[in-house]
């Protein structure tokens, strides 16, 4: 369960993004902030409105496009198929989705060496690695 001091430093992180903090935006920030698996908008949805059944779809999609836009958020467009989401209070970090499972892995990466030129203002850098991950190369190899 998250603290009310982790509760009043999202809040501040919306107020300081100029987002009007609503109970909603709060809830999915706190989810999102808290989750390893890197849900998409849907996955997000679910497990919001189970604790908050009046929360709308539109609600949900809207929010995590807002949150993103203002760098509370990073969308992750590894897959054609879905925007997954992770947060952004992480230390830099690359992904690695698995082509047979399909989890996305968070994995260490120096983003250090990574640079633009001088003329852009790069605000949002995602790096992956698409392949197997250890779990599924272990079966792999046990069938053969």
């Amino acid at each position: 369960m998250k603290t009310i001091d982790h509760k009043t430093e999202l809040l501040e992180k919306l107020t300081e993004a100029g987002i009007r903090p609503s109970m909603q935006r709060l809830e999915i920030l706190e989810f999102i902030s808290s989750c390893k698996s890197h849900p998409t908008a849907d996955e997000i949805y679910a497990f919001v409105h189970r604790n908050n059944p009046t929360m709308s779809r539109t609600t949900v999609f809207n929010s995590v496009r807002l949150l993103a836009e203002k760098g509370l958020i990073n969308d992750i467009n590894i897959a054609a198929d879905s925007t997954r989401y992770d947060s952004a209070d992480y230390t830099p970090h690359a992904h690695f989705i698995c082509r047979e499972c399909k989890r996305i892995f968070d994995i260490p990466f120096d983003m250090s060496a990574l640079t633009t030129p001088d003329d852009f203002a790069c605000d949002n850098v995602n790096v992956y690695f698409k392949g197997i991950c250890p779990e599924c190369r272990k079966k792999t190899e046990q069938t053969i």
